[in-house]
């Protein structure tokens, strides 16, 4: 029967408690309970390796006396390792080290196997209660180079607690001799062991053991099965909370889970103190272990983030998703090359949960997603209106991850989104420090306020996340700090890129976008430099919309501007003008800074002065706030007023 089947919730405190309502936390852990237990038992040794230090397995006769050993030092992946063979026939000569080209012995493969079955639930969870002994096992003893004269006399402490979760007789007499010898002869022998192996490496010390490198010794007379039986029936007990909650149901065992569960009792404040029950749902303990055995796929990073949970198809999905995120071990995929992957297999993506996670055990987020959407159809073009060379605008953009590493990394300046060596580095979830010297102060608040809505966006496929009027905030704010900061950055290439973005998506995000080609603003741009041209070299032509009224005086706050002799000359110059809201006073200000700089204008056939009188004599209907972004798009646009032949000239200077 599938975990999901099994009765939803375990309430026995009281009748208010069974009628409680499952709350989203309590799905979570239900939706990660049937995720791991859909995986394959290879998908738990993907990607694993030993933990720095010396790992030794030794062999025992039934009198606890030492017949062979075996042990190697494993540093990194990166470097080979140092072992040593031992028999009783040989006992009296010297260990000799021998150096391994090949990390992933046999023999350090054998020793993983087994170490992943001593791993504690948690220090609290320790079987030594001076918390000196860091495994688990009857079988297996590890602990940290530094503690080592410490460890003897917690032995016994240790070794009568493991015991108790060996169910059969062999396993009770191996552990037995097992606990003999390593009263008799198992620090003297690690001293030794570890004496030679320093001397060895006397030359090398990056390659000697620290003293924060554990020391593990397993028992070879039994094989990892035998390790994990054993294991199993720690975790039945310790992968609960605490004791006190847990409760038996014919023969089950029913408690709260340990995994992202706390009482907070030292935390007054954050404990519901107005609350009827201390549990509102308890899991059987094959769950917990399940939690348990995610939890330690999270610390080992062998799961990608965010990580998508499906629930249909989930045994062939959840498999091939975490298949694909091991297929290279140099190197691990991104969510969106991982999940590009799963698409190309899969087209109809949907039904899954998708879970962000920071740290060990830190939910950031967790949300269905019904279905995903891939594909951008039709792809977005964004056109070249300012004379931008960019893969922006050399080819389409057709899947959900192109616009986010091309459209989202430009708009918040590499803020949320940026390429990191051979990967991308995403901020939606991370802490950001307010600090100028790494983000302005307007683009730290765009970040903060929209990172959620475009995360939703696109991994989740919530289009309505982001709105026409989220899209021209980000965008206006942007270039308005842009054109402030120009004087001290250059910014020139960043506003115009971002232009470019602004008109050609100016309409996407509206859920009521037009379908007028007249109407979408990238072609009313393309319109206005025309009707500017006509207006200039026409002197029946004249002004006749807002949008052209505001087009116009762009072109002639360019012009103007141009003419400055400044040093420091900058398009910071411009933002006197966006702060005006009244259009007559708009229209003082230009002409102000004409009369400041009147004497080093030439007049060309009349073209400054027939566009600067149809500005001064057009009166708007629109609030000129509304018309900030074509007074951009004509400022920053191919001037009409320069001959052809100097305009693109005039634009360099």
């Amino acid at each position: 029967m599938r975990i999901r089947q099994i009765a939803h919730t375990f309430n026995f405190a009281s009748t208010i408690e069974e009628n409680l309502l499952i709350t989203g936390k309590h799905n979570m852990l239900r939706e990660i309970i049937n995720f791991t237990s859909s995986l394959s038992p290879e998908s738990f040794k993907r990607g694993l390796q030993p933990a720095p230090g010396l790992h030794l397995a030794i062999t025992l006769n039934e009198n606890s006396e030492p017949q062979a050993f075996q042990a190697e030092v494993f540093n990194n992946p990166d470097k080979p390792s140092y072992g040593i063979k031992w028999t009783k026939e040989t006992a009296e000569k010297k260990f000799e080290w021998h150096e391994s080209k090949d990390p992933k012995t046999p023999f350090l493969q054998d020793c993983l196997s087994k170490q992943t079955h001593t791993k504690m639930v948690s220090i609290n969870k320790a079987l030594d209660s001076k918390k000196k002994i860091h495994s688990c096992s009857p079988f297996c003893v590890a602990f940290k180079l530094k503690t080592i004269g410490e460890v003897q006399d917690r032995l016994n402490d240790y070794f009568n607690t493991a015991v108790e979760y060996c169910e059969s007789d062999g396993h009770r007499r191996w552990a037995e001799i097992f606990k003999n010898y390593c009263h008799q002869d198992l620090v003297d022998l690690l001293q030794r062991v570890i004496r030679e192996f320093q001397a060895e490496q006397s030359s090398d010390r990056k390659s000697r053991i620290s003293e924060n490198d554990y020391l593990y010794v397993y028992l070879a007379n039994l094989a990892a099965q035998d390790y994990e039986r054993v294991h199993q029936n720690y975790l039945r007990r310790k992968a609960f909370n605490k004791e006190e909650f847990n409760v038996s149901v014919n023969k089950l065992t029913f408690g709260v889970s340990d995994y992202l569960t706390g009482f907070n009792q030292k935390k007054p404040f954050l404990q519901h103190q107005t609350a009827m029950v201390e549990v509102n749902e308890r899991i059987a303990s094959d769950e917990a272990v399940w939690l348990f055995k995610f939890s330690q796929l999270r610390e080992n990073k062998q799961l990608p983030n965010p990580l998508p949970i499906f629930i249909e198809k989930e045994e062939l999905l959840n498999k091939e998703v975490v298949k694909i995120f091991h297929k290279d071990e140099n190197r691990r995929p991104g969510y969106a090359e991982m999940i590009r992957a799963v698409y190309e297999k899969e087209k109809d993506l949907g039904n899954y949960y998708l879970l962000n996670m920071r740290g060990k055990d830190e939910v950031k987020d967790f949300d269905f997603v019904s279905s995903f959407q891939f594909n951008i159809e039709p792809a977005l073009s964004i056109a070249n209106l300012y004379s931008v060379e960019s893969d922006l605008t050399s080819q389409k953009i057709d899947d959900i991850f192109e616009f986010e590493k091309k459209i989202v990394g430009r708009i918040f300046d590499g803020q949320l989104v940026r390429k990191k060596d051979e990967g991308w580095w995403l901020r939606y979830f991370d802490d950001i420090e307010n600090k100028p010297q790494y983000i302005r102060a307007a683009m730290y608040q765009l970040v903060l306020k929209y990172r959620k809505a475009f995360y939703d966006y696109i991994y989740k496929s919530k289009h309505e996340a982001i709105t026409s009027r989220i899209f021209h905030d980000i965008m206006q704010t942007g270039i308005l700090d842009d054109l402030r900061q120009d004087e001290h950055r250059g910014n020139e290439f960043k506003i115009r890129e971002k232009l470019n973005v602004w008109f050609s998506l100016y309409e996407y995000f509206d859920q009521k976008r037009t379908q007028d080609g007249d109407k979408i603003m990238a072609n009313q741009i393309r319109q206005l430099q025309g009707c500017m041209q006509k207006i200039v070299s026409d002197d029946e032509a004249h002004l006749e919309t807002d949008q052209e009224f505001a087009y116009a005086s762009g072109q002639v706050i360019y012009y103007v501007l141009s003419r400055s002799k400044a040093g420091n000359k900058s398009h910071a110059l411009l933002e006197p003008f966006l702060q005006k809201t009244d259009a007559e006073q708009f229209k003082l200000a230009i002409s102000r800074v004409f009369a400041q700089y009147k004497h080093d204008i030439s007049f060309y056939k009349g073209r400054f002065e027939k566009l600067m009188s149809e500005v001064l004599s057009y009166i708007p209907e629109a609030n000129l706030k509304s018309l900030l972004p074509m007074i951009l798009a004509g400022y920053f646009a191919e001037s009409v007023i320069y001959p052809k032949s100097e305009s693109t000239q005039a634009q360099a200077a």
